[in-house]
This record gives C-alpha cells, structure tokens and sequence, in this order.
C-alpha cells in the first residue's frame, strides 16, 4: 500500500504500523531510523502511536533531522 511521510510517498506492506511506516521513511533516505522512533503525527495533527494501524493514502508527518 501507498503512504505518505512528510510529503514522501512510500510503499510498505499490507498491515504495517506507523512504527514501520517511519523506519522505511528513514531506510529511503539512507539512514537508520532513530531509537526511540520520533513522534508522528496524522493529516489532522493528532499524535499517533507508533503501533497504530495505516491505510492506504495515510498521511504521516514527523520531525526528522539526518546528519550530515
């Protein structure tokens, strides 16, 4: 299924949480997601958790900062 994180559309399997959504999100940029996962949140800006379900168009925003 298709969804999007922080305007990036990522495929990611039928089922996968927020938590999955978020490592695949920093794997497409090369980099290794973060322990602990940042926070995220919906299209409506209501924090979800990071074993919340996903569906297809789901949009996800999260504050991210890569090394540079």
């Amino acid at each position: 299924m298709k969804v999007i994180v922080n305007n990036t559309e990522i495929k990611i399997f039928q089922g996968a949480t927020v938590g999955d959504a978020i490592r695949t999100y920093y794997s497409l940029h090369g980099q290794r997601a973060p322990s602990p996962l940042p926070e995220a949140e919906d299209a409506y800006g209501n924090r979800v958790a990071h074993d919340g379900a996903l569906t297809e168009g789901s949009r996800l925003s999260v504050t991210v900062s890569f090394p540079d």
